[in-house]
Protein backbone atom coordinates (compact mmCIF):
# COMPACT_ATOMS: atom_id res chain seq x y z
CA UNK A 1 0.00 0.00 0.00
CA UNK A 2 1.45 3.08 -1.23
CA UNK A 3 1.70 6.05 1.72
CA UNK A 4 -0.88 7.99 -0.48
CA UNK A 5 -3.54 5.48 0.16
CA UNK A 6 -2.33 5.20 3.78
CA UNK A 7 -2.29 8.58 4.65
CA UNK A 8 -5.80 9.23 3.09
CA UNK A 9 -7.62 5.94 4.69
CA UNK A 10 -5.91 7.55 8.72
CA UNK A 11 -7.31 10.81 7.36
CA UNK A 12 -10.79 8.82 6.95
CA UNK A 13 -9.64 7.08 10.41
CA UNK A 14 -9.51 10.11 12.01
CA UNK A 15 -12.85 11.74 10.97
CA UNK A 16 -14.80 8.70 12.17
CA UNK A 17 -13.41 9.11 15.29
CA UNK A 18 -14.32 12.24 15.56
CA UNK A 19 -17.57 11.26 14.27
CA UNK A 20 -18.22 8.96 17.17
CA UNK A 21 -17.08 11.89 19.78
CA UNK A 22 -18.90 14.42 18.36
CA UNK A 23 -21.21 16.39 21.02
CA UNK A 24 -24.34 17.21 18.99
CA UNK A 25 -25.65 16.27 15.66
CA UNK A 26 -24.23 19.20 13.87
CA UNK A 27 -20.81 18.64 14.81
CA UNK A 28 -21.71 15.04 12.97
CA UNK A 29 -23.16 16.38 9.92
CA UNK A 30 -20.15 18.52 9.40
CA UNK A 31 -17.73 15.73 9.79
CA UNK A 32 -20.01 13.39 7.51
CA UNK A 33 -20.05 15.88 4.75
CA UNK A 34 -16.27 16.31 5.05
CA UNK A 35 -15.96 12.43 4.87
CA UNK A 36 -18.04 12.74 1.76
CA UNK A 37 -15.92 15.01 0.02
CA UNK A 38 -12.72 12.83 0.50
CA UNK A 39 -14.56 9.43 -0.60
CA UNK A 40 -15.85 11.36 -3.83
CA UNK A 41 -15.15 9.59 -7.23
CA UNK A 42 -12.39 11.99 -8.02
CA UNK A 43 -10.77 11.80 -4.67
CA UNK A 44 -11.11 7.81 -4.93
CA UNK A 45 -9.72 8.09 -8.52
CA UNK A 46 -7.07 10.15 -7.87
CA UNK A 47 -5.99 7.73 -5.05
CA UNK A 48 -5.77 5.02 -7.05
CA UNK A 49 -3.72 7.01 -9.34
CA UNK A 50 -1.27 8.10 -6.94
CA UNK A 51 -1.22 3.88 -6.26
CA UNK A 52 -0.11 3.37 -9.36
CA UNK A 53 2.55 6.30 -9.28
CA UNK A 54 6.51 4.60 -8.28
CA UNK A 55 6.94 5.75 -4.91
CA UNK A 56 8.82 9.24 -4.15
CA UNK A 57 11.18 10.05 -1.57
CA UNK A 58 9.61 12.57 1.37
CA UNK A 59 6.15 13.68 2.01
CA UNK A 60 3.82 14.56 -0.51
CA UNK A 61 2.98 18.42 -0.75
CA UNK A 62 1.56 21.17 -1.83
CA UNK A 63 3.39 25.00 -2.80
CA UNK A 64 1.69 28.07 -2.62
CA UNK A 65 3.48 31.23 -3.42
CA UNK A 66 3.46 35.06 -4.17
CA UNK A 67 5.17 35.92 -7.15
CA UNK A 68 8.19 38.67 -6.86
CA UNK A 69 6.65 39.84 -9.67
CA UNK A 70 3.26 39.58 -11.37
CA UNK A 71 3.38 36.85 -13.79
CA UNK A 72 1.72 38.93 -16.48
CA UNK A 73 4.49 40.85 -16.60
CA UNK A 74 7.23 37.73 -16.58
CA UNK A 75 5.01 36.12 -19.39
CA UNK A 76 4.31 39.14 -21.22
CA UNK A 77 8.02 40.48 -21.00
CA UNK A 78 10.13 37.05 -21.77
CA UNK A 79 7.23 36.25 -25.12
CA UNK A 80 8.14 40.19 -26.14
CA UNK A 81 11.86 39.35 -25.63
CA UNK A 82 11.76 35.92 -26.88
CA UNK A 83 9.86 37.64 -30.32
CA UNK A 84 12.37 40.06 -31.05
CA UNK A 85 15.31 37.73 -30.48
CA UNK A 86 13.67 36.25 -32.59
CA UNK A 87 12.69 38.25 -35.26
CA UNK A 88 16.39 39.40 -35.40
CA UNK A 89 17.92 36.02 -36.11
CA UNK A 90 15.82 35.63 -38.55
CA UNK A 91 16.28 38.73 -40.50
CA UNK A 92 19.94 39.36 -39.49
CA UNK A 93 21.11 36.34 -42.09
CA UNK A 94 19.56 38.71 -44.70
CA UNK A 95 21.36 41.59 -43.32
CA UNK A 96 23.19 42.54 -40.22
CA UNK A 97 21.96 45.99 -40.09
CA UNK A 98 18.37 47.06 -40.00
CA UNK A 99 16.34 50.79 -39.85
CA UNK A 100 13.40 50.84 -37.80
CA UNK A 101 11.11 54.16 -37.51
CA UNK A 102 14.55 56.16 -38.80
CA UNK A 103 16.99 54.16 -36.23
CA UNK A 104 19.67 52.03 -36.99
CA UNK A 105 19.87 48.58 -35.54
CA UNK A 106 22.52 45.74 -35.52
CA UNK A 107 20.35 42.54 -35.77
CA UNK A 108 22.68 40.44 -33.77
CA UNK A 109 23.11 42.99 -31.08
CA UNK A 110 19.54 43.20 -30.84
CA UNK A 111 19.13 39.21 -30.61
CA UNK A 112 21.59 39.10 -28.18
CA UNK A 113 19.88 41.84 -25.96
CA UNK A 114 16.51 40.05 -26.51
CA UNK A 115 17.90 36.60 -25.88
CA UNK A 116 19.08 38.25 -22.29
CA UNK A 117 15.87 39.72 -20.98
CA UNK A 118 14.38 36.55 -22.23
CA UNK A 119 16.15 34.59 -19.70
CA UNK A 120 15.52 37.55 -17.17
CA UNK A 121 11.84 37.33 -17.42
CA UNK A 122 12.00 33.80 -16.96
CA UNK A 123 14.71 33.76 -13.90
CA UNK A 124 11.89 36.47 -12.28
CA UNK A 125 9.29 34.54 -12.77
CA UNK A 126 10.85 31.94 -10.18
CA UNK A 127 11.15 34.08 -7.59
CA UNK A 128 8.77 34.71 -4.43
CA UNK A 129 8.22 37.13 -1.82
CA UNK A 130 6.31 34.32 -0.17
CA UNK A 131 5.78 30.50 -0.30
CA UNK A 132 3.97 28.14 1.58
CA UNK A 133 3.84 24.46 1.92
CA UNK A 134 1.38 22.15 2.69
CA UNK A 135 1.69 18.50 3.40
CA UNK A 136 0.33 15.43 5.68
CA UNK A 137 2.01 16.87 8.68
CA UNK A 138 1.41 20.13 8.59
CA UNK A 139 3.10 23.57 7.02
CA UNK A 140 5.58 26.00 6.87
CA UNK A 141 5.85 28.97 5.37
CA UNK A 142 8.94 31.48 4.93
CA UNK A 143 9.55 35.63 3.03
CA UNK A 144 11.90 36.80 0.38
CA UNK A 145 12.26 40.26 0.71
CA UNK A 146 10.64 43.55 2.14
CA UNK A 147 6.75 42.70 0.57
CA UNK A 148 5.74 40.16 2.98
CA UNK A 149 8.34 40.97 6.05
CA UNK A 150 5.89 42.02 8.45
CA UNK A 151 3.89 38.75 8.47
CA UNK A 152 4.21 35.91 11.09
CA UNK A 153 5.86 33.01 9.54
CA UNK A 154 7.25 29.79 10.24
CA UNK A 155 5.87 26.14 11.04
CA UNK A 156 2.12 25.09 12.07
CA UNK A 157 1.37 21.44 12.94
CA UNK A 158 -2.06 20.23 11.62
CA UNK A 159 -3.46 19.37 15.08
CA UNK A 160 -2.72 22.79 16.40
CA UNK A 161 -4.56 24.81 13.69
CA UNK A 162 -7.94 26.61 15.72
CA UNK A 163 -9.33 29.14 13.36
CA UNK A 164 -9.08 31.14 10.39
CA UNK A 165 -9.60 35.13 9.90
CA UNK A 166 -9.77 36.73 6.40
CA UNK A 167 -7.69 40.47 7.19
CA UNK A 168 -9.67 42.80 5.05
CA UNK A 169 -7.61 45.74 5.37
CA UNK A 170 -4.30 44.11 4.14
CA UNK A 171 -5.73 40.96 2.21
CA UNK A 172 -3.86 38.44 4.61
CA UNK A 173 -5.51 35.32 6.31
CA UNK A 174 -4.69 34.94 9.55
CA UNK A 175 -4.22 31.35 11.13
CA UNK A 176 -4.57 30.86 14.69
CA UNK A 177 -3.44 28.25 16.28
CA UNK A 178 -3.03 26.45 19.90
CA UNK A 179 -1.74 29.06 22.96
CA UNK A 180 -2.49 31.97 20.85
CA UNK A 181 -0.17 31.31 18.19
CA UNK A 182 -0.42 33.28 15.00
CA UNK A 183 0.76 32.08 11.21
CA UNK A 184 0.07 34.40 8.33
CA UNK A 185 -0.74 34.26 4.38
CA UNK A 186 -1.50 36.80 1.73
CA UNK A 187 -4.72 36.17 0.09
CA UNK A 188 -2.66 37.04 -3.24
CA UNK A 189 -1.07 34.14 -3.18
CA UNK A 190 -1.59 31.53 -6.50
CA UNK A 191 -4.49 29.06 -6.03
CA UNK A 192 -5.64 30.61 -2.91
CA UNK A 193 -9.42 29.20 -3.23
CA UNK A 194 -7.72 25.75 -2.93
CA UNK A 195 -5.62 26.60 0.15
CA UNK A 196 -8.42 28.50 1.82
CA UNK A 197 -10.96 25.25 0.97
CA UNK A 198 -7.40 23.20 2.54
CA UNK A 199 -7.69 24.85 5.28
CA UNK A 200 -11.28 24.69 6.15
CA UNK A 201 -11.12 20.78 6.30
CA UNK A 202 -8.19 21.11 8.84
CA UNK A 203 -9.99 23.64 11.04
CA UNK A 204 -13.17 21.01 10.47
CA UNK A 205 -11.17 18.19 11.78
CA UNK A 206 -8.64 20.17 14.30
CA UNK A 207 -10.14 23.21 15.34
CA UNK A 208 -12.57 25.26 17.05
CA UNK A 209 -16.74 24.79 17.75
Amino acid sequence: MTDARSEHQKLLEEIDRRMSEAPDEAARAELAALRARLTSPDVRKLTRDLEKTPPRRGNLSLEFHDPLVPAAVTAGGCVVAAAIALFAVVNGFKSPIASIGGWTFNLWVMAAVGGAFSVAFTALSFMRSFSVRFDTSGMASSVSGRRWQQLHVGTMAWENIRSLHERAKDRVLEVHAAGAALFEIPMRVTNYPVLRQHLDNMVMLYGER
